[in-house]
């Protein structure tokens, strides 16, 4: 399992590289670009958001898990927060 710290980091790298893709959607709204271009980098956009998500997601279950885990919880109450996050969650 990867540290807590790497996780993050590479949740900020995609969050980064959304950024840049946004601005690149606004910058081609501002000169006029093409819709059908629009439309497939906003589509890009959305994919990356969806995969950063799966990200957090994923490392929020591994990272509950294992802090329920170190205070002796019950794993089980751990995995029903999860699935409550996961439910409510459009991906």
């Amino acid at each position: 399992m990867e540290s807590k710290e790497d996780a993050r980091k590479k949740v900020m790298n995609r969050l980064s590289r959304l950024e840049g893709q946004i601005r690149a959607v606004r910058r081609m709204v501002e000169e006029g670009k093409e819709c059908e271009d629009i439309v497939t980098q906003l589509s890009a956009v959305h994919s990356a958001l969806e995969g950063a998500t799966k990200l957090i997601v994923a490392n929020f279950f591994m990272v509950c898990l294992a802090e329920s885990e170190q205070k002796g919880e019950n794993q089980q109450e751990a995995v029903e927060r999860f699935l409550s996050l996961l439910l409510n969650t459009r991906m």
